[in-house]
């Protein structure tokens, strides 16, 4: 079979999403060696190494400069220059990993990946125009996907239950953490370097995600300020880039003293950052997965998260979950973690043991297996 993958996320700076179809590409040939896959971009993937001689890239406009061009061209894209190279290279799968399939359907069969709903579950998540683009291509690729794969039953049962999709046709494939997020034996001079570099003390509480209201932005800054109010200086440190909403939490953190905002830092620096952080905080509001408190686990860093949605899935006994909204449940937690070196070392353990249950290699053989199966219907 001839399979197309959407791969133009790689050419960006890396996202969650970048991550998912780097790594889902990297372990195909661990599970397949079968199938032959064609990774469609704008310009060649300079740095795509495909160690399995069945992957090939496909380079589709080569003379298209990167930036707010290429989000602006992205629909034209998929509906005109897509379907050509689907033609000439006689693919019988596309796989979208990001939902979004052309409007026209040919003889190609579809599989799109549904990450979550955050559009439609709640609208102060997202502008008025996003969400109206997002619903409008979720509901295309309902009616011309075989089938849909999403990363957490919690995920599942909102398309159920929004987009009105039989069960069946919903497949849950779970993500992991990438090997590069573990425990590591840092000397005291990188330590040094990396806290000085991001401006970094001793000890600090991390956040990485999304600035943005569906990270509970306010809820973080509520505990920092609860934590103040009992002595604890430790600071929160949020590290990613700024979303929806999230512009008036970096004005607020400039006037803070124990919250800090450190941008969008180096790929190569991020399991470091981990490694040396105190404690992991992500009282989110809703996540389709929730890959962050994944990544801290690895590296063998005390989780506190909130149990919505599918953080519970992810998380299990590998840390401490509240509701979203329970600030002093929260407080008490974080400052028991930095008093008690005994519950910090059983949390980093739990943490180990639990990520350890996902796998890339495990995620890529269930999705070729699900490829596979759409092939024969």
């Amino acid at each position: 079979m001839r399979i197309g993958i959407d791969a133009r996320v790689l050419e960006r700076k890396m996202t969650g999403v970048g991550r998912y179809v780097l790594n889902l590409i990297k372990n195909i040939s661990s599970c397949d060696e079968t199938n032959e896959y064609f990774i469609f971009s704008y310009a060649p993937l300079k740095d795509f190494v495909a160690s399995n001689p069945n992957i090939k890239n496909i380079p589709t406009l080569n003379f298209l400069p990167r930036g707010v061009l290429q989000k602006l061209i992205s629909p034209f894209w998929m509906n005109l220059i897509l379907p050509t190279f689907l033609r000439r290279e006689k693919i019988d799968l596309f796989f979208s990993p990001n939902h979004v399939l052309p409007f026209l359907r040919g003889k190609t069969k579809n599989v799109a990946v549904i990450l979550d709903l955050f559009n439609i579950i709640n609208k102060k998540f997202h502008s008025f125009l996003y969400r109206l683009y997002v619903s409008f291509t979720l509901f295309n690729s309902v009616k011309k996907s075989d089938a849909i794969i999403t990363i957490s039953e919690a995920s599942k049962k909102d398309i159920i239950k929004f987009l009105k999709v039989q069960g069946d046709k919903v497949k849950v494939i779970y993500l992991a953490a990438d090997d590069k997020f573990k425990p590591r034996n840092i000397s005291d001079e990188e330590k040094r370097k990396l806290r000085a570099r991001y401006d970094l003390s001793e000890e600090f509480i991390l956040y990485v995600g999304v600035i943005e209201e569906r990270k509970n932005m306010a809820g973080i800054l509520k505990v920092a300020d609860e934590l103040l109010k009992r002595g604890l200086k430790t600071p929160i440190v949020l590290i990613g880039r700024v979303g929806y909403g999230g512009k008036k939490y970096i004005e607020n953190v400039k006037n803070r003293e124990n919250v800090f905002y450190r941008g969008f830092v180096e790929e190569a620096d991020l399991p470091y950052i981990y490694n040396i952080s105190s404690l992991f905080f992500f009282p989110s509001l809703y996540e389709g997965f929730g890959l962050p408190p994944l990544e801290a686990m690895r590296s063998g860093v005390p989780v506190v998260a909130s149990n919505a949605s599918s953080l519970q899935e992810v998380i299990g006994d590998g840390g401490i979950m509240l509701s979203p909204d329970d600030y002093p449940g929260f407080t008490d937690v974080i400052e028991r973690i930095m008093k008690d070196d005994n519950l910090r070392l059983e949390l980093i353990q739990k943490g180990l043991a639990r990520a350890s249950k996902f796998s890339f290699e495990r995620m890529a053989c269930e999705t070729v297996e699900t490829l596979n199966r759409v092939k024969q219907l």
